[in-house]
C-alpha cells in the first residue's frame, strides 16, 4: 500500500521476525506483542501528504504501518492474528468492517518522534 501511495521502502539489516516483536499504536500509545516476517521497511519520511505512520516497532523505530488520514485506507506490516492466536489486534479487522459499512471511523494519531531514541 504504501508504494501503491508513493512511499518508499529500504531493506532491513536482518528484517524483523519472530512472534514478539512489539509494535505501538500512535493512536493510543498502546504496545503489542507482534508476530512478524519481513525483511523491508516503509521509509515513514516519504509517505505522501495525507498519509501518516500507524504503528512503530519499539525495537527499532521501524514503521509497522500507515494510515490515511482522510479516505478509508490503512496497513500493518505485522500478522494481525485475527484467529487462531493472540486477539489483542483484532481491532483491525473491526476497523476495516467498519469502514465497509461506512461507519464513522475518527482518527487520531500521536507524534511517532516521541519514540525515536
Amino acid at each position: 500500500l504504501s508504494l501503491a501511495a508513493g512511499a518508499s521502502t529500504y531493506k532491513l539489516k536482518y528484517g524483523n521476525r519472530g512472534m514478539n516483536q512489539p509494535c505501538v499504536d500512535l493512536r493510543t500509545g498502546r504496545c503489542y506483542i507482534t508476530p512478524q516476517n519481513h525483511g523491508f521497511a516503509v521509509d515513514s519520511k516519504s509517505l505522501p501528504a495525507l498519509w501518516k505512520p500507524l504503528f512503530i516497532n519499539a525495537n527499532d523505530n521501524t514503521n509497522e504501518g500507515i494510515v490515511h488520514t482522510t479516505k478509508p485506507f490503512f496497513s500493518v506490516q505485522f500478522h494481525p492474528e485475527a484467529s487462531g492466536g493472540p486477539f489483542d489486534t483484532a481491532f483491525l479487522f473491526e476497523k476495516f468492517v467498519g469502514h465497509v459499512r461506512g461507519e464513522s471511523q475518527p482518527l487520531v494519531l500521536q507524534d511517532g518522534l516521541n519514540y525515536e531514541r
